[in-house]
């Protein structure tokens, strides 16, 4: 993946993500989401400076559908199943 200056297409920063991804990646708060076809959900912020992951997560099945954002959540298909995921912040984030 690449971030790109927009004016004059110079790279800002790239970063390999590796895994297979058929489902497009989706921007939502601040942040992008990528499920790949094994179920490994990474979720990095939306920042043109420098990339930064902010967690990396595995579901029980793959990915082969794009997720779709609802409200404060995302509905996300597996293989099996059809989750829909919140953002909650952890404990340490308040400390």
């Amino acid at each position: 993946m690449s971030c790109l200056d927009v004016g004059t297409g110079t790279p800002i920063w790239t970063h390999r993500m590796g895994g297979n991804h058929c489902a497009s990646p989706i921007h939502a708060d601040d942040r992008i989401y990528f499920f790949d076809e094994n179920g490994k959900a990474t979720v990095i912020e939306a920042n043109s400076r420098e990339f930064r992951q902010l967690a990396v997560n595995q579901l029980e099945t793959g990915c082969m559908a794009s997720p779709a954002a609802l409200d404060d959540a995302l509905i996300v298909r597996t293989k099996t199943h059809l989750y829909r995921l919140e953002w909650r912040p952890s404990r340490d984030a308040t400390r």
